[in-house]
């Protein structure tokens, strides 16, 4: 049948219509998703967001590998290196047994931040990589899980500065690792000392943090293997779990077993 001419334009104004309203329904359903996405963020912090507007400058490619013919250079690495430091091994050396900030009785630390350090793929890691200052404000913002004043100025000095973020924005980026990983709860406050496999401690890294695998943490030990010094996460730039590269994965304790010296 054949529509009369004047008929036409009123048919093309349904046809229209139709095909607005089908384009119209992946519209609302990618408002939904972006307002999903953003109830997501707010419940973790809103991480997403704000790494997602953290760039690492200076010499470095802050969403590429870094440049191996630029060493040292602020900003130029590949991925983080989380330390995370038992502290009752820490205060049972010469060092700790100086260090009454950490280490005076009663202070009762766990694993605290030993630092965040930029690393290359390949090997090594950039240090030193400026002058730059650090914000005098941030002994105390990160005092209480880098229980001291000396540590601190020492990890920006020396990792900090490699960034490419200011000394605010690089301690913000160490304070949000840190509590990005969960701590086994058994460890929290170890009342005795405790005899346990490493294997057995990074598995229950991982699966205190679900999104981490075993492969991104490197548990390391020392007195000849004999006690627990520090557990290692691999991180991406954006702080999401990777796995360690083969040089850290060389720093992975060997021993049967080691103890846990206790919280005190």
């Amino acid at each position: 049948m054949t529509l009369p001419y004047h008929k036409l334009p009123f048919l093309f104004l349904i046809l229209l219509l139709t095909g607005c309203g089908v384009a119209t329904a992946p519209n609302q359903q990618a408002v939904a998703e972006r307002t999903q996405t953003q109830t997501a963020d707010s419940e973790t912090g809103g991480r997403r967001h704000r790494h997602r507007n953290r760039h690492h400058g200076g010499g470095g490619n802050p969403d590429g590998p870094a440049n191996t013919k630029m060493a040292n250079v602020t900003g130029n690495f590949d991925f983080y290196l989380l330390s995370l430091s038992w502290s009752p091994g820490f205060c049972a050396t010469p060092a700790g047994q100086n260090d009454p900030g950490q280490c005076a009785p009663g202070r009762k630390f766990s694993f605290v931040l030993h630092g965040l350090w930029p690393q290359y793929e390949q090997s090594g890691w950039p240090e030193d990589c400026s002058t730059d200052s650090m914000d005098p404000a941030m002994a105390q913002k990160m005092i209480n899980i880098m229980p001291s004043e000396k540590l601190i100025r020492h990890e920006w000095s020396k990792h900090g500065t490699c960034s490419g973020l200011s000394s605010a924005e690089y301690f913000e980026e160490a304070d949000e690792a840190y509590h990005s990983i969960k701590i086994p709860p058994q460890y929290g406050q170890l009342a005795t000392a405790l005899a346990v496999s490493p294997d057995e401690i990074r598995g229950q890294f991982a699966a205190a943090n679900p999104t981490i695998g075993e492969a991104e943490f490197v548990v390391e030990c020392s007195g000849n293997g004999r006690y627990l010094s520090e557990v290692h996460a691999c991180l991406t730039k954006d702080l999401a779990g990777r796995a360690c590269n083969r040089e850290e994965q060389r720093h992975q304790c060997r021993s049967d077993s080691v103890t846990m010296r206790p919280v005190r």
